[in-house]
């Protein structure tokens, strides 16, 4: 999370394997331990946001953000600890602003 806040650019980066942080950020979400999954969110709603800026974000997002999704409505539905619903709500706002073309499709 504190890469991508002070350095977003490392998301450019060729040898980056912006699918395996993804799909790391999204197990992290699953997790029973509320520090991982507030990190988590905090995560995404830092990444979602870049998607229109850094192209692998972007085409990372549109080719997984159904899993993404599909976790955050998981935890949202009791998976998690209801003290985590507000992060969770901001995953979705920032899907809701930033990728709304996707999400509908999902």
């Amino acid at each position: 999370l504190q890469a991508l806040k002070r350095k977003p650019d490392l998301f450019l980066c060729s040898n980056l394997d912006v699918k395996a942080v993804f799909q790391c950020g999204v197990l992290s979400l699953k997790f029973p331990e509320a520090p991982t999954v507030k990190a988590s969110c905090g995560f995404f709603t830092e990444l979602l946001p870049r998607c229109g800026e850094i192209a692998p974000v972007g085409q990372v997002v549109h080719e997984n953000g159904r899993v993404l999704l599909q976790a955050v409505l998981e935890g949202i539905g009791g998976q998690a600890s209801r003290s985590l619903m507000d992060h969770f709500a901001e995953i979705l706002f920032a899907l809701n602003k930033h990728c709304f073309s996707y999400l509908s499709v999902w």
